[in-house]
């Protein structure tokens, strides 16, 4: 078997908790190369030296794949797999949020007092909403809202909504 062009290397568990390895994976082809029995530098870093031909070395932060990718594969470009940079990516919006949400709070508009409908809604939709009419993503999105309100005004609880709409 060749060795793979780009490398994906990960932990795995073979007692949660107690005992990990290191699968490795060629991201091209999306396959399992090789499992090696623990975490350690040393073992990749021996594993990448016998494969000249890597170029890429997809990890997490783990300090000990950064050392074993840098000793085994000086030639390697070293980058973060897509997943771990949704995950922090999306770890670090909720905190931005939860620290600033005391201004998002303010940029929402208050709730007019219920009365005559207007007669006629402007292109740009006077929501305020970003997404203008339209907009298929905006116009599907308010076509499950109004849906889901349907249902739940109509008697359906809540998980019964969830399992219709999901």
């Amino acid at each position: 078997m060749p060795a793979p062009r780009v490398v994906g290397v990960d932990e795995y568990a073979t007692r949660k908790g107690r005992h990990y390895g290191t699968v490795l994976v060629d991201v091209e082809t999306r396959r399992p190369v090789d499992l090696l029995p623990d975490g350690e530098a040393s073992s990749l870093a021996a594993w990448l030296a016998q494969r000249p031909g890597v170029e890429v070395v997809c990890r997490d932060r783990a300090p000990f794949f950064a050392e074993g990718a840098t000793a085994g594969a000086p030639q390697a470009v070293q980058v973060a797999d897509r997943w771990h940079l949704w995950h922090n990516l999306s770890e670090v919006t909720e905190r931005s949020v939860a620290q600033h949400r005391r201004c998002l709070r303010a940029l929402v508009p208050t709730v007019p007092e219920p009365g005559p409908e207007p007669k006629a809604v402007s292109a740009a939709d006077s929501s305020g909403s970003p997404w203008p009419r339209g907009h298929r993503f905006a116009d599907r999105t308010r076509a499950r809202h109004a849906a889901v309100h349907a249902l739940l005004t109509a008697g359906h609880s809540r998980r019964s909504v969830q399992r219709s709409s999901g």
